[in-house]
């Protein structure tokens, strides 16, 4: 696609988000507004282009260019000094715009000036110097309340003897007025690259205490490399004030919602909370708040419906929103927001620190690494939530010897993704980097490695076997625990007497019980995919394993995950066909 075309579409895309906004002026202040393109640089320009983007810019050459810069040069004066003004101020941008957009790469105020001048209609747009913002800004301020009024500032105005963070200063000090919570706003400078342009909004929005909702910083460059992304970062500061109003909305629905809901429990009967709370959970082996807090939400859930939908508020502000979000500005790639994978990732997956810290139960979905270090697999508990929980008397129902870990392996970019393998969606916190569940790839451990996890702040598979269960773990698995220490002493008690020695043995025996010392942990404790031990620790005896559970995957995703597990484990098997080469 040519320059033109480009330019073009751009401005399309731009004139529709300013109609769907109703925005009838876009004001910009730069301290290049103003400077004419001298011939002088209109010829610096014109050598910096090939045959095609010249004719494009200059069609009085018609067909031909000049090879040599000697006479080309003199013969854009000879057409120059012809022309009427209108037409060289025509010319001049068109040459000047098609250089930058050519091999720009520096800062060009007054190009990008010229590009902005062609993206956004004569009618609407009014360029304005520093000086001449500050004789006008109380007249255009006033007439932003009847004419909505779109406000571009560029950044440094030391060129017109000024401040290098004037632009910025002057958006800080609109947006501190009473009377400005409608004024839309943007800075567009070429201090900011496209690549910088999240991490400098949150440092210019923290350093001049401007909240990030009230304004937005656009990269100059967008201008000359990537018009539709300036169309497309455009369309963030006309979305801006009508997301800070849906977001304020939401908020007061939500809070609206949480006392309706509160209420709802607090309204339940005591017989009802009894066998919700506590005759449930007892059955279930569940934390009894877990109960109340289910209750909450549902009646949350129900309530911040009701009210979303209540008065057509929240849907007219939606409606505005809508209509300026579904006007195409994606020609070139537009790269995903870093924090929309983050936040997609903090949905799926529930941090170590909170479900160890707190001794959640293990659950379908669980996720273990060793900690050795050695190896970079991790592994993911599927099995049926029913069958892993606790009971009150600290026993499963039915009682489960082993359960299924799959192997969680990276996949390098451009390799093939293993067969009867599952993507682990936003596993990883970079988009690049992309995991997968080897559904054959299948450990069956013993559950009480996996149950030695709670017991731990850390989530690592340890018990002392002399100790106290947590204080704050939950009741059944307080009495998990006791059972799990006597089960794992009946063990030890076996490593003992294999190693136990006395006067009437030979040399042999003792030697050969030394030999095999360092290998009982081994022998008695191996459940590939982990290790365990059993050592003292200021003399208490404690069996761990090199296995730490550091993630959850949330339970809608993992059930999909234990149905593809199902699913492959269940798969028919055909026998082959003759005619299969």
């Amino acid at each position: 696609m040519n320059n033109k075309d480009v330019l073009t579409k751009a401005r399309s895309a731009v004139e529709d988000i300013l109609n769907a906004l109703d925005v009838a002026r876009v004001v910009f202040v730069d301290d290049a507004n103003g400077e004419e393109v001298s011939l002088e640089e209109v010829l610096s320009a014109a050598q910096s282009l090939d045959e095609t983007l010249l004719l494009g810019a200059f069609p009085e050459f018609g067909d031909s260019i000049p090879d040599d810069p000697d006479v080309l040069v003199s013969r854009i004066r000879n057409l120059w000094v012809r022309m009427e003004p209108d037409i060289q101020l025509e010319r001049a941008q068109a040459v000047v715009i098609a250089a930058r957009r050519h091999d720009g790469g520096d800062a060009d105020d007054a190009a990008d000036v010229s590009i902005l001048s062609q993206l956004i209609p004569d009618s609407r747009l009014i360029n304005l110097s520093p000086s001449q913002w500050e004789e006008q800004k109380g007249q255009l301020l006033q007439e932003a309340g009847a004419q909505k009024t779109l406000f571009l500032f560029d950044r440094d105005f030391s060129e017109a003897g000024g401040d290098r963070e004037g632009g910025i200063k002057i958006i800080a000090s609109l947006l501190a007025r009473d009377d400005t919570e409608s004024l839309i706003c943007g800075l567009l400078t070429h201090t900011v690259t496209p690549e910088t342009q999240p991490q400098q909004w949150d440092e210019i929005s923290t350093t001049h205490g401007i909240p990030k909702d009230r304004f937005i910083v656009i990269p100059k460059l967008h201008l000359s490399k990537a018009p539709m992304l300036f169309a497309q970062t455009l369309k963030y500061v006309a979305l801006s004030p009508n997301f800070v109003e849906l977001k304020r909305k939401t908020k007061e629905i939500i809070a609206q919602a949480a006392d309706a809901a509160a209420e709802r429990v607090e309204s339940v009967s005591i017989y009802d909370l009894d066998h919700i709370v506590f005759q449930v959970s007892a059955d279930e082996g569940l934390w009894e708040p877990d109960m109340l807090f289910r209750l909450h939400s549902m009646f949350h859930r129900l309530e911040s419906r009701r009210l979303a939908h209540d008065g057509g508020e929240l849907e007219e502000i939606a409606s505005k929103l809508r209509a300026v979000s579904g006007i195409p500005t994606i020609i070139e790639p537009f790269p995903t927001p870093d924090n929309a994978w983050s936040l997609q990732r903090q949905e799926f997956y529930e941090p170590h620190d909170h479900i160890n810290k707190n001794h959640f139960p293990i659950e379908l979905g669980d996720i273990f690494e060793p900690v050795d270090g050695i190896s970079a697999k991790k592994y993911i508990l599927l099995a049926q939530p029913c069958d892993l929980m606790v009971r009150s008397n600290g026993k499963r129902s039915p009682e489960l010897d082993r359960v299924p870990l799959a192997e969680v392996v990276q996949i390098q970019e451009g390799d093939e993704p293993p067969k009867f393998a599952e993507v682990l969606p936003y596993f990883d916190s970079s988009p690049q980097k992309k995991w997968y569940v080897k559904l054959k790839a299948i450990h069956f451990i013993r559950t009480c490695v996996l149950d030695m996890c709670v017991f731990n702040q850390e989530g690592r598979a340890t018990i002392a076997l002399e100790g106290d269960e947590p204080n704050n773990i939950r009741p059944a698995w307080k009495a998990r625990y006791k059972l799990l220490s006597k089960c794992l002493k009946k063990e030890v008690r076996k490593a003992d007497e294999i190693l136990a020695t006395n006067d009437r043995e030979g040399n042999a025996v003792t030697q050969f019980k030394q030999q095999i010392a360092s290998k009982v942990d081994r022998l008695l404790f191996v459940d590939d995919p982990f290790k365990g031990k059993i050592e003292d620790r200021d003399g208490v005896r404690v069996v761990s394993y090199n296995c730490k559970r550091i993630e959850r995957l949330c339970r809608s995703r993992a059930i999909g995950l234990l149905m593809s597990y199902t699913s492959t484990i269940g798969r028919p098997a055909y026998e082959r066909e003759f005619g299969e080469p």
